[in-house]
């Protein structure tokens, strides 16, 4: 048992490692050998800590991104591969929540790579056949069931 955990962190580590591409390098990028270094310390770790520094491991990076004529401080998560083939590049815009929650939501999110948190705002680049889209995802408060639901929402005139 103890083996089959060591082997699931050190799986968890290398997928941190590979989902660590597809953030720009600008504005206070994390170093990916920075975070696989912590990805490789946690499996040496105990499990609680080791578990604790993985779900740290997953921004890949803080950049500026403009939202709305806004400029917002957001964690990359990196790019990720939805189950229909399409990739999916993540961002959470950090402090938008109070300025963007107001706008009408239009339909829920098809998929979602990472666990939400509530009263957020995430950007996705969405590639599929070539053609990247740009989604507005909001995570308003947790339903009965503990979890977040993403929806998708449209920005005013100034984008």
């Amino acid at each position: 048992m103890r083996i089959n955990r060591t082997l699931g962190l050190a799986l968890t580590a290398a997928v941190l490692a590979v989902a660590m591409t597809g953030c720009s390098n600008s504005a206070s990028s994390t170093a990916s050998s920075a975070a696989s270094s912590e990805a490789a310390s946690s499996v040496a770790a105990s499990s609680e800590a080791a578990e604790s520094e993985a779900a740290a491991a997953s921004v890949v990076s803080t950049e500026d991104l403009d939202v709305n004529g806004t400029t917002y401080s957001a964690d990359c998560y990196g790019e990720f591969t939805l189950s229909n083939g399409d990739t999916m590049k993540l961002w959470k815009v950090n402090g938008a929540y109070a300025d963007l929650s107001a706008l009408p939501m239009k339909g829920m999110a098809e998929e979602f790579p990472i666990e939400a948190e509530a009263e957020q705002i995430y950007v996705a680049d969405v590639t599929s056949n070539g053609e990247t889209t740009r989604q507005y995802l909001r995570t308003d408060k947790v339903g009965r069931n503990g979890t977040v639901s993403v929806k998708t929402f449209e920005l005013g005139d100034a984008e």
